[in-house]
């Protein structure tokens, strides 16, 4: 089974990538800046087409820079701030599509949730998650303790 290279952890990578993006933009040039990026030998582009918020990223950043073909004086301080905030605009319009589209998923599942006769308030949809116990302790013991049963180093 071929090793899985885009994950939960390598994803945003390949996002900043495209955020950073200058210059032509093609799926061949994209995938050997990936490649090198994450540390492996190469990446097809079959493989980053199959991940739709990449395919996304890709498109919209293709029409960013063939509208952004205005240059501005060489300055070296000015070109630097100019690309970090043509960056950062990047990164917040990426993410602004994805939070319409969480939103947009949302307002499916409260339509269908609502055609189906389902009652929101019923469903504790709010509840908190569980704390995470990493002491390490088991909890049995304090339970076993207080119901009269033997727990290790009593007799």
């Amino acid at each position: 089974m071929p090793k899985k290279i885009i994950t939960r952890a390598t994803l945003p990578k390949v996002l900043r990538e495209l955020d950073r993006w200058e210059g032509k933009l093609t799926w061949s040039l994209f995938c050997s800046r990936v490649a090198k990026v994450l540390g492996v030998e190469s990446i097809s582009r079959h493989t980053l087409y199959l991940y739709p918020a990449i395919k996304e990223a890709f498109s919209q950043r293709q029409v960013d820079l063939r509208e952004s073909k205005v240059r501005l004086p060489k300055d070296f301080t000015l070109e630097v701030t100019l690309r970090r905030v043509a960056d950062l605009e990047a990164q917040v319009r990426r993410l602004e599509a994805t939070n319409l589209a969480l939103l947009d998923q949302f307002r499916r599942w409260q339509y269908n949730a609502y055609a189906q006769n389902v009652r929101m308030d019923s469903l504790e949809w709010d509840k908190p998650l569980p704390m995470v116990d990493r002491s390490g302790k088991r909890r049995g013991r304090k339970n076993a303790a207080r119901r009269g049963r033997r727990t290790r180093g009593s007799s």
